[in-house]
């Protein structure tokens, strides 16, 4: 979970995950997101990543937390 909540930027900034998945062949990544206010129950939406197994991490651009 990225915060504090309700911050918006100017210009959608890059958020640089890094991650070891790529380490063990079972092992993989998934990023969800949600529009939702904190503590509401609610569906997260599966976030498309790119293929790109050699990676150690997954950028992706955010105009708000």
């Amino acid at each position: 979970m990225c915060g504090p909540q309700g911050i918006e930027f100017l210009k959608p900034v890059i958020l640089n995950i890094p991650h070891y998945a790529n380490t063990l062949p079972s092992m993989g990544i998934s990023l969800k997101a949600t529009d939702s206010e904190k503590d509401l129950h609610t569906a997260w939406d599966n976030i498309l990543l790119p293929s790109n197994h050699a990676a150690n991490s997954v950028a992706v651009k955010v105009d708000h937390f």
